[in-house]
């Protein structure tokens, strides 16, 4: 006959074992955080690409982005162009341009700072971002990077959790002030000390657009080739 300690300790482990069941079947995958990937900050050392991301967080950045395709093209390079939802779902036109042509990347939502967001505003951000971009061009991104390169443990592991890989930025020898003017120090910016492997983010503005060529030249005479995320990561 079971003692009165057994009979206690079998209904403890019987109660856990139906929280648990519980917890399981009502498991929401959308606000649970079952793997956090470490964002990827480089490729290949071995090879002879250079990934470029061009961020688009606003409406002039995006007419921006839209005049660097040529550029690009003549050149035969590539280049990854990250959009917010919000920017992209304003920008139509220009969001199908860059979509036929570049990869996307999912920016977020409304460009807001995921490190001290709590998870359902950072669950959201990132789905609504990636949705947006999914159902205006048919192609779904597959890379994510947090706005202005803030983010925690949370922001990692719900873009895991969704499906996306995110990347952040090579550490740069020198800084660089987003709101600069100065197509000399963008350039400068890109094409300090890089070498094969580094991803490179840029602002889509007037310097980044009007530096793009010098930059491009400046690489090709170091054998090394801009591509886009995909193709670097491959």
């Amino acid at each position: 006959m079971p003692t009165k300690r057994t009979i206690i300790t079998n209904s403890i482990i019987g109660c856990t074992l139906l929280v648990i069941s519980f917890l399981v079947f009502n498991l929401d995958v959308g606000n649970t955080y079952l793997r956090v990937d470490a964002p990827l900050s480089n490729g290949d050392r071995h090879g002879q690409a250079v990934a470029l991301v061009l961020l688009i967080d606003d409406d002039t950045a995006a007419d921006c982005a839209a005049q660097m395709l040529p550029t690009l093209a003549n050149a035969r390079a590539n280049a990854t162009f990250f959009l917010t939802g919000a920017t992209a779902a304003r920008n139509l036109a220009t969001l199908n341009t860059l979509a036929e042509q570049c990869e996307l990347g999912n920016y977020g939502f409304s460009h807001t700072a995921l490190n001290i967001a709590d998870k359902n505003t950072i669950r959201d951000e990132i789905n609504l971002g990636g949705s947006l971009l999914r159902n205006l061009t048919g192609k779904a991104p597959a890379f994510f990077t947090p706005p202005n390169g803030l983010f925690n443990k949370n922001t990692l592991a719900m873009a895991s959790n969704l499906g996306y890989r995110t990347v952040l930025p090579t550490d740069r020898p020198v800084s660089i002030d987003w709101a600069t003017a100065d197509s000399n120090l963008v350039q400068a910016y890109a094409t300090n000390q890089t070498q094969a492997g580094d991803i490179i983010f840029l602002k889509a503005n007037a310097a980044t657009q009007q530096s793009l060529a010098a930059i491009i030249a400046n690489f090709l005479e170091r054998n090394l080739v801009l591509t886009s995320l995909s193709q670097l990561l491959a």
